[in-house]
């Protein structure tokens, strides 16, 4: 007789970040959820690989692999880089997905931008960037700044290497990456802040001097603004002293060799970003009203343009709803089929999702990467609807529900919407949007119910789904999960099989049959479809 072997049990794992917040992860063993591919680049502490799941390899992702040893007595540092990435959710941020850890490594998994660095995505036949191209850019990346910062969150580490774009395409979007050196401040931590952290060149005066606050992000943006204009920076030196010194004391300069050809209105903006004293100098969202931003381009050439807001021409050939409707329509439904949208989100292309972006972007008037009352009243007014501010205060209430706020089921809708904030965030708005009835095939239902399926039983327990969020770093009270249940699984059985999965989702008939092939376990399962 053989042993008796019992099966893994996977562990899931609290870190704390060093403001005492805490993360989760998960210890399943990654190489059965991901196939890695080629290395796309190597740090100080590790490397980042691509990556495609094993049961669903329409998306690349990146894994951020880092070595124990390498992080050893800073592994707070690790769970502050996660706590901000959970927590951001802009179109010009890198998403995180999951988090896991194996005796030997950490492993972050986030979008994987197939584009190159923001220097090194010139088009080929140009020398430089044209200033058309550099304020589309920056516009971007300035919003997702002034994003962070309302977030209470400090990146402190921009520069172009930390920009990256998600194709090879001038036109798509950039991405701010790496939040290792980023940190959570507020006006009782400013005092704090004085640790010299960054790249030398875009440090600011005062991080240098030791005492900081968010304004040091907007100098290293102006220097990066410049930079793009020009290919060189505004202040330099032999050696880190006389550079340090440069930035704090010497002046701006705008050389009329390099800079004639140049907008008065973008030197304006840089002297206010590139101001040495930081009570004086602009914030990201003052740099986002600046004149310079509303300066009309046409490839390099002034011409008079205005910002469309009609949303005639948004759907698509196959999806002929009206923002209204994709809003109107959208439902609060099952806790937990909230949390499946988003994975559906998540697992989508950014080609499947650009007409979506595009609205999104054409609706965020003041580019916060977030929709306001005001601003989806606009837009909808546009388009021709009589919905009122009423009306769509509730659909931006009904969107940004949040599972992890606990609440009495018995509340009404309406006591639960009550302090709701009242904007929406991005992905909130993708999802809200998404047309079930095309996304919904049968194989991608049953490719995102084996991602909830961590213990691959072929149903869902409340093991599976607490080690399926744990993966996103979080944890779920028991509350909530039997909330969760309760809604799909009312005869108590505590398992979730596929057709009700299939129900919650709102798919009905579960009839034909679908054969799947599990890679981790080389067999093969029949299993229900939808019709």
């Amino acid at each position: 007789m053989g042993c008796f072997q019992p099966k893994r049990i996977n562990k899931i794992i609290a870190m704390q970040t060093t403001n005492r917040d805490y993360i989760f992860t998960s210890t399943a063993d990654i190489h059965k959820i991901f196939s890695f591919g080629k290395v796309l680049g190597i740090g100080a502490f590790g490397k980042v690989l691509t990556a495609r799941r094993r049961n669903n390899n329409d998306k690349q992702f990146a894994i951020k692999m880092i070595e124990k040893k390498t992080v050893k007595g800073r592994e707070a540092m690790l769970a502050n880089e996660i706590y901000v990435l959970q927590r951001l959710d802009h179109p010009n941020i890198i998403k995180f997905h999951e988090v896991y850890q194996s005796e030997l490594f950490f492993y972050i998994c986030m979008d994987k931008c197939g584009g190159g660095e923001l220097m090194e995505s010139i088009p080929k036949n140009q020398k430089s960037y044209t200033e058309c191209q550099v304020r589309d850019i920056m516009v971007k990346i300035i919003s997702a700044i002034a994003y962070i910062h309302d977030q209470g969150i400090i990146h402190r580490d921009i520069k172009p290497e930390n920009i990256l774009f998600t194709d090879c395409d001038i036109n798509s979007e950039p991405k701010l990456i790496d939040f290792g050196l980023s940190v959570k401040y507020d006006s009782f931590s400013y005092n704090k802040l004085k640790a010299g952290v960054g790249t030398p060149i875009y440090l600011a005066p005062e991080v240098i001097d030791g005492t900081y606050d968010e304004k040091c992000d907007v100098w290293s943006l102006g220097i990066l603004l410049y930079n793009m204009l020009v290919g060189y920076p505004p202040f330099y030196g032999k050696n880190q002293q006389e550079l340090y010194d440069n930035i704090r004391y010497s002046n701006l300069m705008f050389d009329k060799r390099h800079w004639r050809n140049i907008s008065d209105e973008v030197k304006d903006l840089l002297k206010r970003m590139l101001n040495k004293n930081q009570l004086q100098r602009y914030s990201s969202k003052e740099c986002l009203k600046h004149s310079w931003f509303q300066l009309p381009f046409n490839e390099g050439i002034l011409r008079p343009s205005r910002r469309s807001t009609g949303f005639s021409n948004t759907a698509s050939e196959d999806d002929q709803r009206t923002l209204y409707q994709m809003l109107k329509t959208y439902r609060l439904g099952a806790k937990f089929k909230r949390e499946v949208m988003k994975v559906l989100v998540n697992q989508m292309n950014e080609k499947d999702l650009a007409k979506l972006q595009t609205i999104f972007k054409t609706i965020d008037v003041n580019n916060s990467g977030t929709i306001t009352i005001q601003e989806l009243h606009h837009a909808l007014q546009q388009e021709g609807s009589q919905a009122t501010l009423e009306e769509i205060e509730e659909i931006i209430q009904k969107i940004g529900y949040d599972i992890d706020e606990l609440d009495d089921i018995t509340f009404s809708i309406q006591n639960k919407f009550n302090t709701k904030p009242a904007s929406i965030k991005y992905s909130d708005f993708l999802t809200a949007c998404i047309d079930e009835r095309r996304v919904f095939t049968k194989e991608k239902l049953w490719s995102i119910f084996k991602y909830f399926d961590t213990k691959n039983e072929n149903y869902l327990s409340r093991e599976a789904i607490r080690e399926s969020f744990a993966r996103h770093g979080r944890s779920v009270t028991n509350e909530i999960i039997d909330q969760m249940f309760i809604e799909i699984d009312p005869e108590n059985e505590n398992k979730i099989h596929f057709d009700a999965f299939c129900q919650m989702m709102g798919i009905a008939g579960v009839q034909e049959t679908l054969e799947f092939k599990d890679e981790s376990k080389d067999t093969q399962y029949i299993i229900p479809s939808i019709n």
